[in-house]
């Protein structure tokens, strides 16, 4: 099952600031003075209960991300990390997004895997949005192919349906998706109404 993929896209936008985030932190502490011995150690850095944010230069008022994690430790040996709860909000003119999980883990400092309880909320600012949900229990995004995918059962959640499946592969370059197996649509139209009496069909 093939469809265009404009929700799930901007989704995207919220994991790939969490990498970023990580990068952004790694970069700072290899930047700390001159003098730091370059002594290479089997961690690098961890923090506990942080919140970090990130603020448009051009329009600061219009968009921000707030990326916040009970845990996270990182290590330069081999890029990689692992964090517990992160919970991400990105804002901009139209849009709201909210990231959240229990667990996840970054490698190569490209692919980011979000795992147990993934929900990703889009909430429209405008009349013309849609507020959309996906949900999961294990998904993954590389950075550098664009590729999302989830071998679990995943859904989207957007006004008037839902649509699942087992296996979930979205490109976001051209925007298409798919579900591999077992694919439903939910359809719930909105009821309409005539004198203030509900019709059903």
């Amino acid at each position: 099952m093939l469809k265009k993929l404009p929700s799930v896209l901007i989704f995207l936008s919220a994991i790939t600031t969490l990498v970023i985030a990580f990068k952004q932190t790694t970069q700072t502490s290899h930047t700390l003075g001159p003098q730091v011995d370059p002594i290479q150690l089997n961690h690098s850095w961890q923090t506990f209960g942080t919140t970090s944010w990130q603020v448009s230069k051009l329009k600061p008022s219009d968009a921000q991300t707030r990326v916040y994690a009970e845990e996270v430790f990182y290590q330069n040996q081999n890029k990689t990390s692992t964090f517990k709860a992160p919970y991400i909000i990105k804002d901009d003119a139209e849009q709201q997004y909210v990231l959240q999980s229990r667990f996840g883990s970054t490698r190569n400092d490209d692919t980011i895997t979000l795992k147990q309880t993934v929900v990703i909320h889009s909430f429209a600012k405008t009349a013309q949005g849609e507020n959309r949900i996906l949900k999961t229990e294990q998904i993954t995004y590389n950075t550098l192919t664009g590729l999302l995918s989830s071998p679990v059962y995943t859904e989207i959640i957007q006004p008037n349906a839902t649509i699942s499946g087992i296996g979930f592969e979205a490109n976001t370059e051209t925007g298409d998706y798919r579900f591999l197996s077992h694919v439903k649509t939910y359809y719930q139209p909105e009821p309409s109404q005539t004198n203030g009496t509900e019709k059903s069909h």
